[in-house]
């Protein structure tokens, strides 16, 4: 009888949202009039009214519901890995629902997936007009509401008991050692709450000042939470604490929530809030099996460590004076040395003929070690500074007050000038190094680097209208923003793990005797991050080619040094006739890739840093049209170097 009852109850409430959901789940206005409008047929129709009423109640008076209201939304315990599996689990092969539980009653209520938004869209007090034109003050004073508030406390004990759990988590103790002292908030706030919660279970009155000594201990808990964010900045954060921290907050909200409810002053003001938190819970139980979502959500704060590792790399390639900016310029050409002298390698290898699979291996390591090479002797690649910049403009975007922005100005100028004299030193010393290195090549081997026809396929995959050499480009910039993320990661797991101490202090490494050891820890420390990215992009460019055979996707990259060097290899090679026909689609080629490669790397970065930070596009827009009325009116100034 009891479960007949029920399933009427659920039932009446599921057409109740059905006459109320809109024909789209974003028309939030429709919504709204049908909610009011429903309210004003119930005060006209009394029996309608009361058995909505009636429904409500039975719902709300069932038993042992304290778990739908701290644990709907809120992260479990289990963890980012296990819980990840467990709702890919549970979307292919669905848990047996039970009935008698409000979390399942909630989902044969708002039956479609995209309810929640109209019920969050509709205001709190057109709620309030329908909770009143069906009986609120009756279900809020009788056994039902007795049994809701009981559960709410459940709740409440539950929540606090997590959140003391708290103060013995090992990745929290690693990250904030002085959590586990003995004024610690998360303690304090369970040893303050228990005595309210069980006087208010007795049925004695609790003292608002004793409620307000628990918000006060909460405060200090999100206090703490923040302040361990800020230490991850510096000393990294790994995935679970990331998820611990998330899970944390939202305990902490969810608590805090509960406590609004049951400690509110007036019977109205508790409504208000009690529709509040079943627009939440709406929410959470349609998005309890969702993957995307918990999965961006949980490593939100993962990426913008990434990213602020990255930012800080960023910094240094971005010159504010003549001195930085002509620094730049030599650290460039540095590595257009080495990039003409790694794409003859290449060439040669080519000529290998090996299988495809070991041919990319190869390659890869040739691109891999000499981009490293570059790196340990303080030379730059041009087109690896777009992933590192855009975090540095998110970084300073998220951080300007708006009466600064010509600030920002300046920075994206800069930015600017500095990429375009880094292009200028790789391209223009790979080109006639390359061309040097093919003419000393054929002088003292009295043999070309490459045959002919090897050289002209090499000036013709330049050519844009020829061979997708822009898809390429961008297949290329998306290896560069990738390579930018694994610097990032890196980085920021040398500092979570404190690779250079550990290095300090191995025992394998006591042969290099104390000083030596700390050295090679401070360097890795610094570095790590960089030496990996590089050797993962070289294996990027070198297994692109690899996969196009092995796949039969049309897959390749077009590097802009690497494009340069072979241009000028062909120079070398290629008598005048070919060369006046191909020459000037080569060049016009290897400035599209340039652009390509630039445009590509430094959007992706720029749009992961913005999300990591939880900002939109707005921003980046009104900055571009600053940065574009500079130019208009000084379009010189982000191409020459700064003033003195």
């Amino acid at each position: 009888m009891a479960m007949q009852n029920i399933n009427e109850a659920t039932q009446q409430l599921a057409s109740l949202i059905d006459r109320l959901r809109p024909p789209t789940a974003t028309d939030a206005g429709v919504a709204e009039r049908r909610v009011r409008s429903e309210a004003v047929r119930l005060a006209a129709c009394p029996a309608d009214a009361r058995r909505l009423c009636d429904s409500v109640a039975v719902l709300l008076g069932l038993p042992r519901q304290g778990s739908l209201y701290a644990e709907a939304g809120v992260r479990s315990a289990l963890g980012f890995w296990l819980e990840l599996w467990q709702r890919i689990g549970q979307r292919i092969l669905p848990l047996v629902p039970d009935d008698s539980r409000l979390h399942n009653i909630l989902r044969r209520i708002f039956v479609r997936a995209d309810d929640h938004l109209w019920v969050a869209a509709v205001a709190d007090e057109a709620w309030l007009a329908l909770v009143a034109a069906i009986g609120g003050d009756s279900v809020h004073g009788g056994n039902p509401a007795s049994v809701l508030f009981n559960n709410l406390r459940e709740s409440v004990r539950l929540l606090s008991y997590r959140l003391a759990g708290a103060a013995l988590d090992r990745e929290l103790l690693r990250a904030e050692p002085q959590i586990e002292t003995h004024d610690s908030p998360f303690l304090a706030q369970n040893a303050a709450l228990l005595p309210l919660l069980e006087q208010a279970r007795v049925g004695a009155p609790v003292a608002f000042g004793d409620v307000d000594a628990v918000y006060e201990l909460l405060q200090r808990c999100d206090a703490e939470l923040s302040h361990i964010r800020l230490r991850a900045r510096e000393k990294g954060i790994s995935i679970r604490l990331t998820y611990q921290l998330s899970r944390l907050e939202q305990i902490s909200r969810r608590l805090r929530r509960l406590l609004d409810i049951l400690s509110a002053r007036d019977d109205e003001t508790r409504l208000r809030r009690l529709v509040g938190l079943m627009k939440i819970l709406v929410r959470a139980e349609q998005s309890r099996d969702g993957v995307a979502g918990f999965v961006r959500d949980d490593l939100s704060l993962l990426a913008r460590n990434v990213v602020d590792h990255a930012s800080r790399h960023g910094e240094h390639y971005i010159a504010e004076n003549r001195r930085e900016w002509w620094a730049m310029c030599v650290a460039a050409s540095g590595g257009g040395i080495i990039i003409a002298l790694m794409a003859i390698v290449k060439m040669r290898l080519a000529l290998l003929h090996l299988p495809p699979l070991t041919e990319g291996v190869v390659y890869g390591l040739n691109y891999g070690l000499g981009f490293v090479l570059i790196h340990l002797l303080g030379f730059s690649v041009a087109t690896k500074q777009p992933a590192m910049t855009a975090a540095s403009i998110a970084a300073t975007l998220d951080e300007t007050r708006p009466g600064e922005w010509g600030k920002l100005v300046d920075l994206a100028q800069n930015v600017v000038r500095t990429q375009f004299i880094s292009v200028v030193g790789n391209v223009f010393l790979a080109l006639p190094v390359a061309c040097l290195a093919a003419w000393a090549w054929f002088t003292l081997a009295a043999v070309a680097v490459v045959p002919d026809a090897k050289a002209v396929l090499m000036l013709k995959e330049m050519i844009p209208v020829h061979s997708g050499v822009l898809f390429f480009a961008a297949v290329a910039g998306v290896g560069l923003f990738l390579s930018g993320l694994v610097s990032g990661y890196f980085d920021n797991q040398a500092r979570y793990h404190d690779l250079g101490p550990r290095i300090a202090v191995a025992p394998l490494f006591s042969p290099l005797g104390a000083q030596g050891a700390a050295w090679l820890g401070d360097y890795l420390d610094k570095h790590y991050g960089a030496i990996i990215g590089n050797l993962f992009f070289g294996m990027y460019l070198g297994m692109m080619g690899a996969m196009d055979h092995l796949t039969g996707l049309p897959l390749d990259i077009r590097h802009v040094a690497f494009s340069s060097a072979n241009l000028g290899a062909a120079l070398a090679i290629l008598d005048a006739a070919v060369l006046r026909e191909l020459l000037p689609w080569a060049v016009a080629g290897v400035i599209s890739i340039a652009l390509v490669n630039l445009v590509v790397s430094f959007s992706l970065a720029l749009y992961v840093a913005m999300q990591s930070r939880g900002m939109g596009a707005k921003p980046v827009f009104a900055l571009g049209l600053l940065v574009v009325k500079r130019f208009a009116r000084e379009p010189l100034a982000f191409f020459t170097p700064p003033p003195r």
